[in-house]
C-alpha cells in the first residue's frame, strides 16, 4: 500500500493485479509557501550513516518458524489486531469499510462494525486503521480511521473517531460516540493510515502527505498542515491537546517530514516508535524514534531515505535519517511490522519484522539503540513464508503478542507460530 505513483510499468501492473490501482485525481496542482521551520524545534539529529542502503545480511537463518493460517474469506484485509482479554478473537479490517471479528478462526457472519456506506474505498482508500483503547477490557473504546465518502467525488476525507462496543462485545453501538476531527484530502493516495497507542497513553495517528508524486503542495514540510506527519490525541481529555508539543505546529503535530507512513508500532518493552516510511522512486526507509523523543522532522520531500530528493537539496542538520533503508530492487513499498515480544519464538524476541508489499519478502531488523546503526535480513523462507503470503498488506499483533500476518490479495490473515 502506498506507492501508487511510482512510474515502472511492472510495478503499475502489480498494483493492477492487486486491485490497488489509484483512481485519477483531476485537481489542479496548487503549490503552497512553505513555512519556515525552525530547527530548535526538532529533536537533535542521529549521527548521520556513511554509505548508501543498509547492509542486507544475506544469510538467511536456518527455518525456525512457521505461518499458520487463522483466518479466510476476508475481501481486502488490511489490518489485524487481537482483543485484550479474549485470546481467541481477532478484530480485521476490510479496506471497504467493515471490521470483521475472527472467533476460534471462524469468521463471524456479522462485522463488528459495518462502514461500508460512509467510506471511500479503492486504490489506497478505505478502511485505514483500527486501535483498542488500553483499558477496552474495562471500557469498550475503539478507535478508527478511514476515507469518508464526500458526495460524488473520487477522494474522500479522512476521519478519525471513536466507537463503543455493545454489551456482548461482538459489534459496536450503533452510532459513533466521538468524532474527533476530518482533513481534507488533495489527492487519492498517500492517506497513511495506522492508529496506535503509546506508553504515554496517547492515541498516534499516521498521516500521508496527501498524495500525487513528490509531495506537490510541500504539506510534509509544513507545520500548518496535519497532512506528512505523526499526530497525538489524548483521547481521555480530549479537546484538550496532548502536552509538549512541537512548537508552531498544529497542536496535534508530533513528527513531521513523512511520506506515507503506513503502518508503525511501539515496541511492547521499550515504547520506542518504530515508522516503516513509504518511498517514492528509489528507498523505502524505517526510522526509530526513542521512547518519548519526538519532534523529529524525517525529511521528507527534501530527502528520501538517506539521499537527496528534491533537486539542489542538500542534507539538513535538522533532519533525521532513518535506521535502514531499502532500494527498489528488493521491493517497492515497506509494509511496517513490529518488534516480537511475545513467546513462542525466541529466536525473534527483540526483532522487528516486518515486510514488502510488493516482493512480498518478510524481513528482520535489529537495532542498536543509541546509535544510527541497524541490521537486516531477510527471513521470507526461515518463516516458511515462500510463496504463501501475496500481497502484504499489514502485521499484527494478537492478544498474546503473537504476530500476525495479513494477505491483502488473498484474503487471509496468518500467525507466525514456532517450527
Amino acid at each position: 500500500m502506498g506507492g501508487a505513483d511510482r512510474p515502472t510499468s511492472a510495478r503499475r501492473a502489480l498494483r493492477g493485479a492487486l486491485a490497488l490501482g489509484v483512481g485519477a485525481a483531476s485537481l489542479a496542482a496548487t503549490w503552497w509557501a512553505l513555512r519556515a521551520l525552525d530547527p530548535a524545534s526538532f529533536r537533535p539529529p542521529a549521527p548521520r550513516p556513511s554509505g548508501s542502503a543498509t547492509p542486507f545480511d544475506d544469510h538467511e537463518p536456518a527455518p525456525f518458524a512457521k505461518l499458520v493460517e487463522v483466518a479466510s474469506g476476508l475481501d481486502a484485509p488490511v489490518f489485524a489486531a487481537g482483543v485484550p482479554g479474549l485470546p481467541s478473537r481477532l478484530l480485521v479490517l476490510e479496506q471497504r469499510g467493515a471490521v470483521r471479528v475472527v472467533e476460534h478462526g471462524a469468521l463471524l457472519a456479522e462485522p463488528w462494525l459495518d462502514l461500508r456506506e460512509r467510506v471511500r474505498s479503492g486504490g489506497e482508500q478505505g478502511l485505514l486503521g483500527l486501535a483498542l483503547h488500553p483499558r477496552f477490557a474495562d471500557n469498550g473504546r475503539v478507535f478508527v480511521h478511514y476515507d469518508e465518502r464526500v458526495g460524488a467525488e473520487p477522494i474522500g476525507r479522512s476521519v478519525v473517531e471513536e466507537w463503543r462496543a455493545s454489551a456482548d462485545g461482538l459489534h459496536a453501538e450503533p452510532q459513533a460516540t466521538r468524532r474527533f476531527f476530518t482533513v481534507e484530502q488533495p489527492y487519492a493516495n498517500h492517506k497513511g493510515g495506522m492508529l496506535a497507542f503509546g506508553p504515554d497513553g496517547l492515541l498516534y495517528v499516521g498521516l500521508g502527505d496527501g498524495g500525487s508524486g513528490g509531495d506537490p503542495h510541500g504539506n510534509a514540510q509544513r507545520l500548518d498542515t496535519k497532512l506528512g506527519k505523526l499526530l497525538r490525541l489524548d483521547v481521555d481529555r480530549w479537546p484538550a491537546p496532548p502536552p509538549d508539543p512541537l512548537a508552531g505546529a498544529d497542536p496535534l503535530v508530533w513528527d513531521v517530514g513523512l511520506r506515507n507512513p503506513w503502518r508503525f508500532s511501539f515496541d511492547r518493552a521499550t515504547g520506542d516508535l518504530y515508522i516503516a516510511d513509504v518511498g517514492q522512486n528509489a528507498w523505502e526507509e524505517i526510522d526509530v524514534e526513542p521512547r518519548g523523543s519526538g519532534r523529529a522532522n524525517y525529511g521528507w520531500n527534501l530527502r528520501e531515505g538517506r539521499h537527496a530528493f528534491r533537486a539542489g537539496s542538500a542534507p539538513a542538520p535538522a533532519l533525521v535519517e532513518p535506521v535502514a533503508e531499502y532500494g527498489h530492487d528488493k521491493g517497492c513499498s515497506v509494509t511496517g511490522g513490529y518488534v516480537y515480544r511475545g513467546r513462542r519464538i525466541p529466536a525473534l524476541v527483540g526483532t522487528y519484522v516486518f515486510g514488502d508489499f510488493c516482493s512480498n519478502r518478510i524481513l528482520s531488523l535489529v537495532w542498536t539503540p543509541g546509535t544510527h546503526t541497524a541490521t537486516v535480513r531477510e527471513i521470507t523462507g526461515a518463516v516458511g513464508a515462500t510463496g504463501r503470503v501475496h500481497g502484504l498488506s499489514s502485521f499484527g499483533e494478537d492478544a498474546e503478542g503473537e504476530l500476525l500476518v495479513v494477505s491483502l490479495s488473498d484474503g487471509r490473515v496468518l500467525r507466525l507460530e514456532p517450527r
